[in-house]
């Protein structure tokens, strides 16, 4: 069966790699574990033999009916047949339970952005990403990685590298290395109801990452340049500085006090 170009799909071939996403998220006896892509199923295998549950989703028709018939459905495997970036993840993900996967190139990044708002409810996530989106998510303020991304993703995870796949782990093999990362809900994320503004706020601050706050965060509806800088001044951020210099926690004081506003402004205060 050929890989479609389309859906982004590079099958793991090395079993090794398999066990070792695995281990690092410490899959073992009582676990569930939700599978994006599982393509071929090998890595599906490795975590049947260790988990007592796993639910894949799979997008790709054909693979859909390989894995029907070579695994098939039984107490310990369901196999969803949907796209994950149009899935309810509310119902599909059960309390507690570890995503491991490795993730088609290109639905990686909207998929972790997905997550971030179930990520109270998530014991661990490992997957396996393009190096350079792997690089923007576990980029700190002040890296040359950071990145909108990096910001939105520290909203709900505690994100670190784990370690590189080269090409030849795959078939076909793609142009890019590959990079599996570990991210591990925070006690405290941020909370649902200001999550939809703080991705706001971050994503126009890095619109254009060459410009100083002062530039692109005026930009943002109902502010001028008065209320950016008190704003700004609550939260410790000099709007002189490019949006790359400034940490996911500034930044979310910045959209609490931003939200607040907007909220007295709606009601006439």
């Amino acid at each position: 069966m050929r890989a479609k170009r389309s859906l982004g799909q590079n099958f793991l071939k090395n079993i090794g790699i398999a066990r070792k996403m695995a281990a690092l998220a410490g899959v073992g006896p009582g676990d569930t574990v939700v599978e994006v892509g599982p393509g071929k199923g090998m890595l599906t295998r490795v975590l049947l033999d260790q988990a007592s549950r796993v639910i894949a989703v799979e997008k790709d028709d054909l693979l859909f009916e390989d894995l029907s018939r070579s695994i098939g459905h039984s107490e310990t495997f369901r196999l969803e047949h949907r796209d994950i970036l149009e899935a309810d993840l509310s119902l599909l993900l059960p309390d507690g339970a570890k995503v491991v996967a490795n993730l088609p190139y290109n639905i990686g990044t909207q998929f972790i952005i997905r997550l971030v708002d179930h990520a109270w409810r998530i014991a661990v996530v490992v997957v396996m990403l393009q190096r350079e989106v792997a690089g923007r998510i576990c980029a700190r303020a002040g890296d040359s990685d950071y990145s909108a991304l990096s910001v939105i993703v520290s909203a709900g995870f505690d994100a670190s590298p784990g370690f590189m796949v080269g090409p030849n782990n795959f078939f076909p093999r793609p142009k890019v290395e590959s990079q599996v990362v570990r991210l591990v809900p925070k006690i405290s994320p941020i909370p649902a109801g200001e999550m939809e503004l703080f991705k706001a706020v971050v994503s126009c601050a890095f619109h254009q990452r060459r410009k100083v706050l002062g530039n692109s965060l005026i930009h943002l509806p109902r502010i001028d340049r008065e209320l950016l800088e008190g704003l700004a001044l609550r939260a410790s951020i000099d709007i002189r500085r490019r949006p790359q210099e400034v940490s996911p926690a500034q930044y979310h004081l910045f959209s609490k006090g931003y939200g607040a506003y907007l909220r007295d402004h709606s009601q006439g205060k």
